[in-house]
């Protein structure tokens, strides 16, 4: 698996998508904390509110990242010179996770430091900060754990595009949740959701082990579910 990890992570570093939200992760963050500071609206929790535009924009590109490996055929022939399935599958998913983790954790750095310098750290609560950094990072990752298992099993370049058509019911889902929050099974349902979890942290969690929870949960079942499906998965 070490071989195909470094062909992805040398992919990544040529990708001009990749590199862009890369970049764009670090810019963001610049960019949110200077417009937020100018309306004099700046907050230590504000900042998650890109959280829910760049996972939808990162499923997007890792998506097409696995589906090219389809539409190029670069799957079959990892088969033909011997690789694992469950390598391959597992090669992806770390290479997802990468892709989904590193902007949004320039932006979180970014951020920070721009905080720092315009707010200070008075008014920072630091436990409840941390918490929130962590249910983003581990929804993330859940996300990442769906859009690989999407892209994997469709298997064309439609696998590309699923995931972040997949992202816009998830999003409506979650803003009705909010409205009824008085229905117990729609709340549930909210909480398992990682996309869900992306809307609320722009106030502390006030479950934020509930979250984290659903959130590993999440990405043990799909990447389990991918992997045994990939290793039935007729490639001819």
């Amino acid at each position: 698996m070490n071989k195909l990890l470094k062909v992805n992570i040398s992919l990544i570093k040529y990708r001009f998508d990749i590199k862009c939200c890369i970049v764009l992760g670090a810019v963001l963050g610049v960019v949110e904390a200077v417009a937020c500071h100018l309306k004099d609206d700046l907050t230590w929790f504000g900042m998650f509110e890109m959280g829910v535009l760049m996972v939808m924009m990162l499923s997007a590109v890792g998506g097409l990242f696995i589906s090219r490996d389809y539409s190029n055929n670069t799957i079959r022939n990892k088969l033909t010179v011997g690789h694992k399935r469950n390598d391959i599958y597992l090669a992806n998913q770390i290479t997802e996770i990468l892709i989904f983790c590193l902007p949004l954790i320039l932006y979180i750095i970014t951020s920070v430091i721009c905080n720092i310098c315009f707010i200070g750290t008075k008014d920072l609560d630091i436990s409840a900060f941390t918490k929130n950094v962590m249910v983003c990072l581990l929804a993330n990752i859940a996300i990442s754990a769906i859009t690989t298992f999407i892209a994997m099993t469709v298997k064309s370049n439609a696998g590309g595009v699923l995931p972040i058509i997949l992202m816009y019911p998830l999003l409506f889902f979650s803003v009705m949740a909010e409205e009824f929050q008085d229905i117990k099974w729609l709340k549930t349902i909210n909480d398992i959701s990682p996309l869900s979890q992306l809307t609320i942290l722009m106030t502390p969690d006030k479950n934020p082990w509930t979250h984290i929870f659903y959130s590993v949960l999440i990405t043990i079942v799909f990447i389990l579910g991918g992997m045994s499906i990939f290793r039935r998965t007729d490639l001819k």
